[in-house]
Parts: C-alpha cells; structure tokens; sequence
C-alpha cells in the first residue's frame, strides 16, 4: 500500500517536478532508486562500500571521510561513520 506523505511530512523528501506534476519522495528512496545508495540504516561502513554509495574514488572517499573526522579504527580495521559524513557533506550543500 502506497503512503502519501502529509503537510508536516515535507522536510525530509526531495522535490520532484515532471511537467506540471509535483511529487515529493522521501530522501531515503531517493537515494536508493536514483543515486543507486545500496546501504540503508547502517552507520558504519567500510572504504569500499562507501566509495561505491557515494559514487567516488576510495581515495577520494578516504580523504573526505578524514577531513570529516567520521573514521573510526578498530585495531586494523577502518570504518567510516555515515553520520557524521552526511553531516559534513550537507555543510557543503547548503
């Protein structure tokens, strides 16, 4: 069954305009269906993984997961913390 979203529900959705038709998607479908992001709920990920969401370099994905102090090291493994990622990304969006 299909939810339309309400009046209140529009600040987390993406505003999509086809002619004269508005529609409003939620941002994580968006993000699944358009931007191809195959992780959803998870807050930590790996290099690899998160160059492939972001549809970057891993080089260039490690950098900006450095400059946004969202890695986290577990002896010799490295992950990324999405959340502060996303909020250092938004920072550059606005």
């Amino acid at each position: 069954m299909e939810k339309r979203l309400g009046v209140g529900e529009f600040n987390d959705a993406i505003k999509c305009i086809d002619g004269d038709n508005v529609y409003y998607v939620p941002r994580d479908i968006f993000a699944r269906v358009v931007m191809g992001v195959k992780i959803q709920g998870k807050r930590f990920i790996r290099y690899k993984t998160g160059a492939e969401m972001y549809d970057m370099s891993e080089r260039q994905f490690k950098t900006i997961s450095s400059d946004a102090k969202a890695i986290c090291k577990i002896n010799r493994m490295v992950m990324v913390d999405v959340e502060k990622l996303e909020k250092y990304l938004a920072y550059f969006m606005n």
